[in-house]
Order: structure tokens, then sequence, then C-alpha cells
């Protein structure tokens, strides 16, 4: 997979974010390679992967200077945009996934920040994808 082409800067609130970050081994992400936490899978009795933390709640990863593991990081860091997860999702649907611990404010403002650094067919796929997904007819 591609890089996503986000203009971070020095931003690093989605390596802050206490969040899980989940690996994918079927899609590449080599689980040995990276230190991890590992879940049971109760749907399926497998196993989940996600990318240790500190205790602060950010990545194990996370240096002064930025991510020291870049060249190598994991699908979920190289393809994920946080204006398109900012802009994808309704309001209502940002505030609940804050509520519930399953993402973070501090990424949706971030996102919300960048947004306009989105082309304009970025921005109606977003919206349409939006349009379709939380559509209810």
């Amino acid at each position: 997979m591609e890089q996503t082409p986000v203009p971070c800067g020095a931003c690093t609130k989605c390596c802050n974010s206490n969040q899980g970050l989940y690996l994918h081994p079927e899609q590449g992400d080599d689980v040995g390679s990276y230190q991890v936490r590992v879940l049971a899978n109760e749907a399926n009795g497998g196993l989940i992967y996600l990318l240790a933390t500190k205790e602060n709640g950010s990545c194990v990863y996370l240096g002064e200077t930025g991510c020291t593991i870049y060249e190598r990081r994991p699908l979920l860091c190289r393809s994920f945009d946080c204006r398109k997860h900012y802009l994808i999702l309704p309001r209502q649907d940002r505030d609940n996934l804050v509520r519930l611990g399953l993402s973070s404010r501090e990424v949706f403002n971030a996102g919300r920040v960048r947004v306009k650094t989105l082309s304009a067919a970025e921005r109606k796929d977003c919206l349409e994808k939006r349009d379709e997904f939380f559509s209810t007819g």
C-alpha cells in the first residue's frame, strides 16, 4: 500500500492518541518486528495485534523528533488520513467515538484543520462516502 500524503508537519496527534493501532499481518504488517499488545478476538477465536504504547498512551516508536520506525511503519500508520477520518464521519459519530474512547478529539481537530489541503475531488469523494454509508434510505 502506498503512503497517504497527509501534510502532517510536526503533528503527532495520531501517535499520541492512546488509541489501539491495529496491525494487519494479512496485509503485510510483520507482527514479529514490532512491540505489540495481543488481545483475544472473541468473534473468531483468533488474536488481535496492537502496536504497543507507552504509559502515557503514545506509540512506543514515537521519539522526540517523530517516528523512529518511519521506513517500516505499519499499514495503519502509512494509510491513515486524519482529514478524511474527520470529513467522512458526521459530528455525532465523531463525538460518540471520542466518548467511547475509540478515537481522539485531538486527531479529529487535526483533521479539521487540514481538510482544506484535500483536493476538491478528494473532499467530494469523502462526502459521497459519508452520504452512502450513513444514508437511511
